[in-house]
């Protein structure tokens, strides 16, 4: 199989990360793998492209928009100008690489390649949960007439789709899958005392940070030893607004803040216990499975595609969205229980293990690709 993947990548994120995971899973498989990206962004994916030899293509392409902002239009005013550029550098890529099956990513995307579409070749491989308005729901709706079909990374997302309107049989679910991270034979070291909370991602006010603090605040009293890790870069007022709020609330010195961390690794293995308090409704947070994989139990609201990854009450507990005296309750459940944080980690680890892991991920993209 010849395979494109088209991923913009502004920034290093989930998308990115398993867009990386398919290319190199369908790679070591025996299968032709090329990629198209943007030349706009902070570059990180491209990198990781250059690192892992993979043939791309760096185009400009990047954002449409129908949002009156200013900044929205300007972005859509320079994209449609450098359409005619965009439009001869992706045909001389497509006719160079000749895939067989081309995976969108994004939306945005869609719509500036749309010439070049084709319903027995392109899907779009959703790793974001479709609003339910008219604009969406007329842009699928055309959209699918163009499409192989459509692959969301979960039942979430798949439900998005069906409210906006496109067919039952044009979708086809793929939860995401990594590769292990962490060597079977590998016991994780431990040299601290007291407990470590662990959150990671993008620091934003969606993300739901502040709720974390507020719980971690109540918990930092009880539990003295206590420290709350935050990896991931963020929104420089919002980081700001929570460095404040930890010193009203007088935990500002249980916060150790590490800002973006590329290695998985160092992320996980510094901390006892992982939350995920999002506010928003994410498609399947690549930071719950990663966790998983490193044995960590996880605290995750039940919202989007976390309650796919987390199993309540066996690999973790789930919590509703902006919750900050259940999180709270849950927080202090596996404080309070090295035996519990243990049980929970083992069985967080099988989990993964048995449906996040690389081979199912490929093989289910080389069982699409047959049908």
């Amino acid at each position: 199989m010849r395979a494109m993947i088209i991923c913009g990548a502004g920034i290093l994120s989930g998308k990115e990360m398993m867009a990386l995971e398919l290319g190199k899973g369908l790679r070591d498989a025996g299968h032709a793998v090329s990629y198209v990206t943007s030349l706009w962004g902070d570059g990180r994916f491209r990198s990781r492209l250059e690192e892992l030899g993979f043939p791309m293509a760096c185009v400009r392409i990047g954002f449409i928009s129908a949002t009156l902002k200013l900044e929205c239009l300007r972005m859509t005013a320079d994209q449609l100008i450098r359409v005619p550029g965009l439009w001869l550098d992706y045909r001389r890529f497509l006719g160079a690489q000749a895939p067989q099956h081309i995976f969108h990513t994004n939306w945005h995307h869609l719509l500036v390649l749309w010439p070049f579409l084709n319903s027995n070749r392109d899907w779009f491989w959703l790793h974001d949960v479709v609003p339910d308005k008219p604009h969406y729901r007329k842009l699928f709706v055309a959209l699918s007439r163009r499409m192989r079909g459509f692959v969301p990374v979960s039942n979430a997302v798949m439900a998005s789709l069906l409210r906006v309107g496109i067919p039952e049989e044009k979708i086809h679910v793929i939860h995401n899958g990594l590769t292990n991270p962490v060597p079977e034979d590998k016991t994780r070291a431990r040299d601290w005392t007291g407990v470590r909370i662990g959150v990671a991602g993008q620091v934003a006010p969606w993300k739901g940070q502040q709720d974390l603090l507020e719980a971690f605040a109540v918990l930092g009293k009880k539990y003295p030893g206590i420290e709350l890790h935050l990896f991931g870069d963020g929104v420089p007022s919002f980081v700001a607004e929570l460095k404040q709020r930890a010193e009203v609330l007088g935990v500002g010195h249980q916060l150790v803040w590490h800002g973006f961390v590329r290695d998985r690794a160092e992320i996980y293995s510094q901390v006892d216990i992982c939350v995920a308090p999002s506010r928003a409704t994410e498609a399947l947070p690549t930071v719950a499975i990663e966790a998983a994989f490193f044995g960590l139990p996880m605290i995750a609201t039940r919202i989007g595609g976390l309650p796919e990854i987390v199993e309540h009450g066996r690999t973790g507990f789930l919590f509703e969205p902006e919750s900050v005296d259940e999180l709270t309750a849950r927080l202090d459940e596996l404080l309070c229980s090295a035996e519990l944080r243990d049980v929970m980690g083992k069985a967080a680890w099988q989990h993964a293990r048995m449906h996040f892991g690389l081979s199912r991920f490929v093989s289910e993209f080389e069982d699409l690709a047959l049908k």
